[in-house]
């Protein structure tokens, strides 16, 4: 007999589907940001940023999306005293289960294509 004690119908479980809506729902920032993390993490230069900044968004767009989940802090880089682009400390924590699931997908892709020994 099969036991439904414990089955909660809000907690949706993990499946393929899910994951492409998550996926489809990040932000082009969202991904500039999980490719960059460590960067962000430290502090990016404004010129760095806007290099990093997706062709299909516009400057400004992009400017204050970045603002949303980065401080811009001053500070010295080479010698020289640059604004730099910051991760939010509440933001860290996201971005990183973002990355963690980002490399568990690939991991499983690798695996499901038997691909792990290339």
């Amino acid at each position: 007999m099969l036991d439904i004690e414990s089955f909660n119908p809000r907690v949706i479980p993990m499946t393929e589907a899910k994951k492409d809506i998550i996926n489809a729902s990040r932000s082009l920032l969202d991904d500039v940001i999980i490719k960059h993390f460590k960067a962000f993490q430290e502090g990016v230069t404004t010129p760095m940023a806007e290099a990093w900044k997706p062709t299909e968004m516009k400057l400004k767009n992009y400017e204050i999306s970045i603002k949303n989940v980065c401080n811009k802090v001053k500070k010295q880089v080479s010698g020289v005293r640059q604004y730099v682009y910051q991760l939010k400390e509440e933001m860290v924590k996201i971005y990183e289960s973002m990355l963690d699931e980002d490399a568990e997908e690939k991991e499983q892709e690798k695996i499901e294509n038997g691909n792990e020994y290339v």
